[in-house]
C-alpha cells in the first residue's frame, strides 16, 4: 500500500517535469503539436518555420516555409538569428521561426497581437527569455513573436538584384503573411491583428505602417520608443557602409557587385563579427552599420521601402488606429557607452544628425549652436553634464520623432491615434538597472517591456505596485487590440483620450494614470521648428555615387 502511494506521488511529480502536449493544429505546411504552459493557462507552439533562408538567399527576401509529413513538434525555441554575444557569434542562418501562444480557455476567434523585438537591428530574438507572453495571454489575446535576420544578413543594402536591401524587414512581412494565412487554425481572428514593437521593433512597425507591401496584414499598430522618421531609422549611405565592412574584412572596393560576391561567400560568422567604426563627419550620426534603407526599384524584386517614411506618411498614411509612446528617460541607456573621448568628439560636431540639410555650412553651424545653447548653455559636452546628455538623447532620438510622426500621420488619418508617456520607476525597469542608474527617477529606454512580458531574464518576485502597473498596461494594450480603444470602460478610472489634429493628448503612465499635454514642450518646439525647416526629404543618391 505504501509502495503504491509512493508510485502515485512520484508519477504526479514526474508529470510536472514533463511538457504536456497541447492540441495538434493543422496549417498549410502540415500538422504541428505544441505544449501546455506550466500553469496550464495557455498553449505554446514555438519554433515554427514561417519562411526559409540560408546562404543561397542571403541578403534577399526569404523563400516560402517548408512543409512536412507527420507531426512537427513545435516545442523548441532555441533558434535565433546570427548575432554577437558575450560568448562569441551565436545563431544560425536557418532562423526564421515564429512562436504562437494561445489562451487555453478563451472563446475564439481571438484578437491577435504580433510583436517585433528590438535590439538595434543587431541583437535579440522573439524567445521567452525576454518576451514570455504570460501577462498578455491572460488578457485573452493570442500573442505571436518571431525572429528576423539581423546585422548585414538582414540589412545589407547594395541596390542590386542580389542584395536589394531590407531582407530583415521582408522577413517581418513574411511573418505577417504567415499569420494572415495560418492564425485562424490556432483560433485567431485574421481580421483583427495588432502589430506592436519596441525600439528597433517599433521603428520596424513604423516602417511597416508606411510600406505599401503590408496592406491588409494588420489592423492596428502600437509603436513603443521608436519612429521611422528618427535620425537612426534609415541608412542614408548604405553602399559606403558596406564598403567600410568590406575594408574591415580586407577588401578595398566600393563596387556593389564585388561587395556582394565577397559577402555572399563568407561564413556568416565572419560577416556578423565585422563591425568597423564609421569615420566621423560634422553631423553626429549613429554608429549603427546595418539598418533599413530606401530601396531601388528593381525588376522582379518587391521593394518594401521606396521613399523616406516621412514622405509616405505625408502623402498616403494607412487609415488604421495607432498608439505612439516613449519613456521619460529614454536616453539613460546610452550613457554607459560614453567616454571622455567620445564626448569630446560629440562636442566638436553638430548636435544633430545628417537627416537634416542646410543651404550653407554657416546656417548649419548657427542652428547647431542654438540647439547646444538650449541644452548646455555655455558648458561643453562632457561627463559634467551627463544628465543633460540623457535629456538630449531622449528628446532628439525618441521623444520628438515619435511626436512629429504622430502629427504627420494624424493630419490625414481618420482613425484614432493615442499617445502615451511612460514614467513609472519600479522593480522591473530592467535596462535602467543594467545601465547602472537604477536609483534615477523615471523610466529608461525599454523599461516598459517587463510590464507587458513576463520575461525569464528577470526572475525576481513581483511587488504589489508592479503588479498593478502590469495589470494596467496589459489591459490597455489588449483592449486596443480587441476594440481599437485602450479604455473602452472605466475599469482603470481614466479615459485615454485620442489625440486630434489640433492637439496631441498624452496618457501619463505611472502608479496612477492621468491625461496630460505634450511632454517637455520647449524641447519639442525646438526640434519641431528645426525639422520643419531643414528635414532632408529627397531620397538618398548613394547608389548613384
Amino acid at each position: 500500500m505504501k509502495c503504491g502511494k509512493r508510485i502515485v506521488l512520484f508519477t504526479l511529480f514526474a508529470m510536472n517535469l514533463v511538457d504536456q502536449p497541447a492540441p495538434e493544429v493543422t496549417i498549410e505546411q502540415g500538422t504541428l503539436s505544441g505544449k501546455i504552459s506550466t500553469d496550464g493557462s495557455f498553449f505554446e507552439y514555438v519554433g515554427i518555420p514561417y519562411a526559409t533562408t540560408n546562404s543561397s538567399t542571403r541578403f534577399k527576401a526569404p523563400f516560402p516555409p517548408p512543409s512536412w509529413n507527420g507531426v512537427y513538434k513545435a516545442v523548441d525555441e532555441i533558434y535565433q538569428c546570427p548575432q554577437s554575444s558575450l560568448i562569441g557569434i551565436v545563431g544560425t542562418e536557418d532562423c526564421l521561426k515564429i512562436n504562437v501562444y494561445v489562451p487555453s480557455m478563451a472563446k475564439t476567434p481571438l484578437p491577435v497581437m504580433v510583436y517585433i523585438h528590438g535590439g538595434a537591428f543587431l541583437l535579440g530574438s522573439g524567445g521567452k527569455f525576454i518576451y514570455a507572453p504570460d501577462f498578455l495571454v491572460n488578457q485573452d489575446v493570442i500573442v505571436v513573436t518571431f525572429n528576423y535576420r539581423l546585422g548585414a544578413l538582414g540589412f545589407l543594402c547594395l541596390g542590386i538584384k542580389e542584395a536589394p536591401g531590407n531582407a530583415g524587414i521582408k522577413d517581418q512581412i513574411a511573418a505577417l503573411r504567415w499569420v494572415k494565412k495560418n492564425i485562424a487554425a490556432f483560433g485567431g481572428d485574421l481580421d483583427n491583428v495588432t502589430l506592436f514593437g519596441q525600439s528597433a521593433g517599433a521603428t520596424s512597425a513604423s516602417l511597416l505602417l508606411a510600406s505599401k507591401a503590408t496592406e491588409g496584414l494588420f489592423h492596428k499598430v502600437i509603436i513603443q520608443s521608436g519612429s521611422s522618421i528618427s535620425s537612426w531609422a534609415i541608412n542614408r549611405q548604405p553602399l559606403w557602409v558596406a564598403s567600410l565592412i568590406a575594408k574591415e574584412l580586407g577588401y578595398n572596393t566600393k563596387d556593389p557587385k564585388e561587395i556582394y560576391e565577397i559577402f555572399s561567400k563568407l561564413p556568416y560568422e565572419k560577416l556578423v563579427k565585422a563591425k568597423p567604426k564609421k569615420p566621423l563627419g560634422m553631423y553626429f550620426d549613429t554608429q549603427l552599420l546595418n539598418y533599413p534603407c530606401v530601396e531601388q526599384e528593381i525588376e522582379g524584386e518587391e521593394a518594401v521601402i521606396t521613399d523616406y517614411p516621412y514622405n509616405i506618411f505625408e502623402s498616403n498614411p494607412k487609415n488604421i488606429p495607432v498608439i505612439y509612446g516613449t519613456t521619460s528617460r529614454e536616453g539613460i541607456f546610452l550613457l554607459p557607452d560614453d567616454t571622455e573621448e567620445s564626448l569630446a568628439a560629440r562636442d566638436a560636431r553638430y548636435i544633430f544628425a545628417s537627416d537634416l540639410e542646410f543651404p550653407s555650412e554657416e546656417e548649419a553651424s548657427k542652428v547647431s549652436k542654438m540647439a547646444r545653447e538650449f541644452y548646455f548653455g555655455e558648458k561643453n559636452i562632457s561627463f559634467e553634464v551627463r544628465s543633460i546628455i540623457a535629456d538630449l538623447n531622449t528628446q532628439l532620438y525618441f521623444e520628438a520623432p515619435a511626436i512629429l510622426e504622430s502629427e504627420t500621420i494624424i493630419k490625414n488619418n481618420k482613425a484614432n491615434m493615442y499617445n502615451y508617456y511612460f514614467d513609472y520607476a519600479g522593480g522591473r525597469n530592467i535596462l535602467k538597472w543594467v545601465a547602472g542608474f537604477g536609483n534615477e527617477p523615471g523610466a529608461c529606454h525599454s523599461d516598459e517591456i517587463l510590464y507587458l512580458f513576463k520575461g525569464n531574464i528577470w526572475p525576481f518576485p513581483i511587488n504589489n505596485n508592479d503588479k498593478k502597473v502590469i495589470e494596467k498596461m496589459t489591459k490597455m494594450w489588449s483592449n486596443f487590440a480587441k476594440h481599437g480603444d485602450p479604455t473602452p470602460t472605466n475599469d482603470l478610472l481614466v479615459k485615454w483620450e485620442p489625440s486630434t489634429k489640433d492637439q496631441l493628448k498624452f496618457l501619463y503612465i505611472d502608479e496612477d494614470l492621468k491625461m496630460g499635454p505634450i511632454p517637455n514642450q520647449d524641447a519639442y518646439q525646438l526640434w519641431k521648428n528645426i525639422y520643419e525647416k531643414y528635414r532632408k526629404k529627397h531620397t538618398p543618391n548613394d547608389f548613384q555615387k
